[in-house]
């Protein structure tokens, strides 16, 4: 039986150490960030569960099996604090705030830990003979049955909180599985004394998890790019307005006859501007700034056509960094249809792009007719500022604001970090 037990903690070990690479070498997510804690204590446990069955009986290396019997008992109850401490993560994520009673189970783990190392003193959990015979105590099944209950009471919140929406169904399967499979290795674990089967049927539950936090992570990437997908597809709906383009078509017509070359440049220039939307309904790759100006100048441009009074001026520092496609056009779009083309006598937009220590920052400014509070608001829905700000942060936590006084004009600011204090433009 011992060398089973040595096997089963040896491969166990094995294991254990495989899946901590995996999760090391692996994208972090919400559910993996504290896994490798809990995998390096399993390591421990096992090595301790190892040293009981190698030291037992053995006079000389005494004090070593008395070590590993504390290091068994006592690790044990860290690892149950520590996977309560884990599902407190996982909700306090989901809720934005901390569970009720989360110190219980880790005031209860610490008291049953000084309760199992002076077991060396009073004998009650376990017992260390001279002659080196690892034994059980008269308490040993109480400090079992205290173990069950602290681990009944994590199974019972991780209900609790599917229940209530706070965990997703498939986090809490992998839970579940994680608490089953022991629970029923442990009674002919103790019947047969072999606790390296327990500390086995643990490992295989890690390996579960980790192919729960697997399975969950490229859930997550999959539903991230179908909500991208159908927000730059409706993005890309809103562009393709029906007013542009009967008015920028009307507008051709109009010089087909008056001035034949131009409305060749319209033309292309409008092929041109609906090819860029269509293209990134499939292509939502990020793009330098330098593509997606020019994007907006031909948009402008096709504008000025309609509009003669609407004047534009440009301030370009640097146009090598990244960002999403048509992040700046539709904010320029709304600065043209509600703010300087509803002025009288048009107006001025101004583009700037200047080069900042941690970050590019891009003004869009107008001298159109401005917004009260209530009207900023509804611009900032119907432009889709709420989109662009949502793909500028998964970029990498880059910021769009917008200021407007009534009378004055709009202003709408870009800070897009940098990945370092370095520069971060597009080498060519």
């Amino acid at each position: 039986m011992e060398l089973m037990g040595i096997g089963i903690d040896m491969l166990s070990i094995l294991i254990t150490f495989v899946i901590l690479v995996g999760v090391l070498l692996g994208k972090r997510n919400s559910m993996n960030e504290y896994f490798p804690i809990l995998l390096l204590m399993n390591a421990l446990v096992l090595l301790a569960d190892m040293g009981t069955l190698v030291f037992a009986n053995d006079v000389d290396n005494l004090n070593l099996l008395r070590i590993s019997v504390i290091l068994q008992g006592s690790l044990t109850y860290v690892s149950i604090s520590g996977f309560n401490l884990y599902v407190d993560k996982l909700i306090t994520r989901k809720r934005g705030k901390r569970p009720a009673f989360r110190a219980v189970p880790f005031a209860i783990c610490v008291i049953m830990i000084l309760f199992w190392i002076t077991s060396l003193i009073h004998g009650y959990a376990f017992k260390v003979s001279r002659e080196g015979e690892y034994s059980q105590g008269q308490l040993f099944f109480f400090v079992v049955l205290i173990g069950c209950i602290l681990v009944i009471f994590i199974f019972f919140r991780i209900i609790y909180n599917q229940i209530n929406g706070v965990l997703d169904a498939n986090v809490c399967i992998a839970l579940y599985i994680f608490i089953i499979i022991p629970f029923v290795v442990l009674f002919p674990a103790l019947m047969c004394e072999c606790l390296s089967m327990l500390y086995g049927a643990i490992t295989v539950s890690y390996l579960i998890m980790f192919i729960a936090i697997h399975v969950t992570r490229e859930q997550t990437v999959v539903e991230k790019k179908m909500d991208d997908t159908i927000m730059q597809t409706d993005l890309i709906i809103s562009e393709l307005q029906p007013h542009f383009i009967f008015n920028s078509l009307t507008n051709i017509k109009y010089l087909i006859k008056k001035n034949p070359e131009l409305a060749i440049d319209a033309m292309d220039k409008f092929t041109k501007y609906l090819r860029r939307n269509l293209d990134t309904i499939t292509d939502q790759d990020l793009i330098t700034f330098e593509e997606e100006l020019e994007h907006t100048r031909t948009y402008l441009w096709l504008e000025q056509l309609r509009f003669g009074d609407l004047k534009i001026e440009y301030s370009i520092d640097e146009d090598q960094f990244l960002i999403p496609p048509l992040s700046l056009q539709p904010v320029v779009e709304n600065a043209v249809r509600h703010g300087v083309t509803k002025k009288v006598g048009g107006g001025t937009i101004k583009i700037y792009v200047r080069d900042m220590e941690d970050c590019y920052k891009i003004t869009v400014k107008d001298d159109g007719i401005g917004f009260d509070a209530k009207q900023l608001d509804e611009e900032i829905a119907n432009a889709g500022i709420h989109d662009i700000r949502k793909r500028l942060y998964e970029m990498n936590k880059s910021k769009l604001s917008i200021a407007s006084t009534e009378g004055v004009g709009t202003t709408v600011t870009y800070l897009i970090m940098k990945e370092d204090t370095g520069d971060d433009s597009v080498q060519g």
